[in-house]
Order: structure tokens, then C-alpha cells, then sequence
């Protein structure tokens, strides 16, 4: 129970602080590339700015001035006088043609090329613009008037490639997905630690109360051992004495249920404890049931309850298992359907067989399992019957059916009977 909840602890709490630190992971890396953008656009701006200022004072040697800038940064240029005509243009190898990027750029800002400039008295910068390439690239665009010292207009257009998020992506992944790993190590070893320390104290009193219970189990069959022999003298010195012998008979009735009582706890702290043993053997399941069948028909005649198998339209093969496991199983699950039933006139014995496994089914008419009930039928020591008035069973049995499955590498469950009632059912691997 203990293992369950640490690994259930343990996935939400791995999987919560990882899934807090992802978040974080790409809400950084989105605003590192968002960043990196910006500073692409600041830094494009600041050459151009640069780039107009130096065309200013040097109108007569223009290409020496944009090939620093070309061979540094990769910026493009293309200048055109006040007739239209080119006077510069960059060879710079961008992955879009440089034709569709002037012709996007004229369209973003409403301009020609062969504007005029006549008018033109200062330099001007028009803005920076995103022009989207034909490669899934992103370039910087900037027009601009170019006044010269000597008076003359110049048309200059800068484009600049830009870093796409895919590639500023694609640089950052490696080093954030690192740190993620990193991090997840972390974090599975820190909340391994941290569960560990905080379930320890748990873990303690749970192995000190199961300890505890073998202990006083095994303790008390010696005693409870020499009561039942001596209420049995007891009992034979009395014989004709009917109010002694009524006592007698109470005094045997409670010792025998306190023995039933040790033995299913003793059973649950070795299973708690991993010391239980199982023998394998081959199992002639017609046998089993048939042997089930011949141990519960004087009972059930004797409470008018019809009990019926049914095993005739199946040829079962070999089951290799525990055949004394498997019919204390079966005991719990017929036990149960004759408490349950006593309105009821029928219980059934069934199977089903597939090529992997069998189920054997013990089936009831009775009251059926509430829907309160459902989810804790299972547990040790639960009963339906909250004030405790019946004495017949301690709410062990059927956990002691669940841990027996697992020794079988098979499993029980339950489930509605059409006609009212429950169903319970043992299945177990034929291989």
C-alpha cells in the first residue's frame, strides 16, 4: 500500500515540478529569440544610420564606402541618382533574389524607383520594414534620401538577412534542452530523497504494526490452542449440565472464530512480509470444481440454496498452479455468495476459457455491493456492515483472496449479476 502511494507521489510530483520547469524552459527561449530579433533590428538601424552619414561625406567614392559594409556586416546596397539610374548595387548572395526584395520593399513603402528627388534638400530615412523572402527567410529593409555635400540626391535602398526563429531556435535547443535533462536528473533524485525521508516515519510504523501483528497472531495460538482443549474437557466432565454445556458450546463457537481470526492475520503479515510459498503442481480444473461443488452442496441444501455447475460444454486443459491457493479462493467466494444470498434460491459455478487464461466464476442472486461499498470491498477488515452485528467474518476474506491471486500471477474482481447479486471471479494465466 505504502510502494503505491510513493510511486503515485512520486509520478506527480517528478511530473509536476518537470512540467513547471518546462514552462519556464520555453518561456525564456521564446523571449531569448524574440530578443535576439530585436537586437537584429537595432543593429541593422545603427549600421544604416552609420552607413547614410558616411554617403553624405563621401559622395564620390560611394562603392568604397558600401563594400566595408557588404564584406562586414553583409549588408546590401543599391543607390540610384535623381534620373533613376543605378549607380550602385550589391552582388551579395541571399537566398531570395534581390529583385523581389527591392520590388517587396517598394510595395511596403509606396515608392518607385526612379523617384523624384529634385525637391529634396536633407536626408531622409524612411523606417525600418520585414520583407518575407521566398525561402522562408526574413529580411530588414530601409529606403532612404542621401543628400550629398554637393547638393545631389541619391536613392539608396539597405537590405539586411535577418535570423529567423527556426535558426535562432535551432542554435538555442541544444543548450536548453541540456539544461532540461539536467534538470529532470535533478529532480528525480531530489524527489526520491524528499519521499523517501517523509514516508520513512510512515514506513516505520507500518513495518512495527505488521511485525507487531505476526508477532501477537503467532503469539496467541499456543494460548487460544490449550483454551479449546480444555473447554473441549470441559465440555465432556459437563455433559448432562445444559446450561454449562450452553456456555461450553459459546465459549468454543468464539475460541474458533478468534482461531479463524489468527490464522487469516497470519497469513497477511507473512504476504506483507514476502515469506509466503506456493506449489506448483498440475491441475485438472473438472477436478477442482467438482471437488468445490461436493464441499458446498450439504451447505447449501441445508440453507435451501440451489448450487449449480456448470463445466459441461468445455474440455479444460491442464492448468499448472497452486491447487490449494486456488480452492481458498473459491472457499472465499462461496463463502460470501451463501451469506449473501439468503434471499435468494441459487448460486452458480461457471467458467470461461479463452488461449490465454480461464475464469472461474462464483455467482450469486443476493442483495448485491452498493455503490459506497465498491471501491473498499477489498481492503483488510472493511465490512458493509458498519455496526458490526454480524459475527461471521472479520472483512479479511476477501483481501486474502486478492493476495493469493498475485501469488498466481492471476487476478479477482466482481462485477453485477443481471439478475441481481454479485459475481466474483478468479482468472489465471494458463501459461
Amino acid at each position: 500500500m505504502l510502494d503505491k502511494l510513493y510511486l503515485k507521489l512520486y509520478f506527480i510530483f517528478t511530473f509536476g515540478i518537470i512540467l513547471i520547469i518546462s514552462v519556464i524552459i520555453c518561456v525564456v527561449l521564446s523571449n531569448h529569440i524574440n530578443i535576439e530579433k530585436t537586437n537584429d533590428s537595432a543593429f541593422f538601424q545603427r549600421m544604416s544610420t552609420l552607413l547614410i552619414y558616411q554617403l553624405e561625406n563621401n559622395s564620390n567614392n560611394f562603392e568604397e564606402v558600401v563594400q566595408d559594409y557588404e564584406q562586414e556586416y553583409s549588408i546590401f546596397c543599391a543607390i540610384k541618382n535623381n534620373s533613376g539610374e543605378t549607380i550602385y548595387q550589391s552582388s551579395l548572395p541571399f537566398p531570395t533574389s534581390t529583385d523581389f526584395l527591392l520590388s517587396s520593399l517598394n510595395k511596403l513603402t509606396n515608392r518607385v524607383s526612379t523617384v523624384n528627388l529634385t525637391n529634396q534638400t536633407i536626408t531622409e530615412q524612411k523606417g525600418t520594414f520585414e520583407i518575407k523572402g521566398q525561402n522562408h527567410d526574413i529580411y530588414l529593409g530601409v529606403p532612404a534620401t542621401v543628400i550629398s555635400k554637393d547638393n545631389n540626391a541619391y536613392n539608396l535602398v539597405m537590405l539586411y538577412q535577418s535570423r529567423t526563429g527556426t535558426e535562432l531556435l535551432r542554435r538555442q535547443v541544444p543548450l536548453y534542452i541540456s539544461v532540461w535533462l539536467i534538470s529532470l536528473v535533478c529532480v528525480i533524485f531530489l524527489c526520491r530523497l524528499v519521499l523517501k525521508k517523509a514516508l520513512a516515519p510512515t514506513e516505520s510504523v507500518l513495518k512495527s504494526q505488521k511485525i507487531f501483528v505476526a508477532s501477537a497472531s503467532h503469539e496467541l495460538k499456543s494460548p487460544l490452542a490449550v483454551i479449546l482443549a480444555n473447554v473441549e474437557k470441559i465440555g465432556k466432565l459437563y455433559l448432562y449440565d445444559m446450561e454449562l454445556q450452553k456456555s461450553v458450546t459459546t465459549m468454543d463457537t468464539e475460541c474458533m472464530r478468534m482461531s479463524k481470526l489468527i490464522n487469516e492475520m497470519l497469513f497477511l503479515a507473512s504476504s506483507d512480509a514476502k515469506t509466503w510459498s506456493i506449489s506448483k503442481k498440475e491441475i485438472n480444473v473438472d477436478t477442482l470444481l467438482i471437488s468445490l461443488y461436493e464441499t458446498y452442496e450439504p451447505i447449501c441444501v441445508k440453507q435451501n440454496i440451489s448450487l449449480d455447475l456448470d463445466i459441461s460444454n468445455i474440455t479444460y486443459p491442464i492448468l499448472y498452479s497452486d491447487p490449494e491457493r486456488m480452492t481458498q479462493i473459491l472457499n472465499i467466494f462461496m463463502d460470501n455468495a451463501i451469506h449473501h444470498s439468503d434471499h435468494s434460491p441459487s448460486i452458480q459455478i461457471q467458467t470461461s476459457l479463452t488461449t490465454k487464461s480461464i475464469t472461474l466464476y462464483v455467482i450469486d442472486h443476493g442483495h448485491g455491493i452498493s455503490e459506497q461499498d465498491r471501491p473498499f470491498i477489498f481492503d483488510r477488515f472493511y465490512c458493509a456492515d458498519k455496526s458490526r452485528t454480524d459475527k461471521s467474518n472479520f472483512g479479511l476474506g476477501l483481501s486474502i483472496a486478492v493476495e493469493l491471486s498475485k501469488m498466481l500471477n492471476g487476478k479477482i474482481a466482481f462485477q453485477d449479476t443481471d439478475s441481481g447479486g454479485s459475481t466474483f471471479y478468479l482468472t489465471i494465466p494458463l501459461k
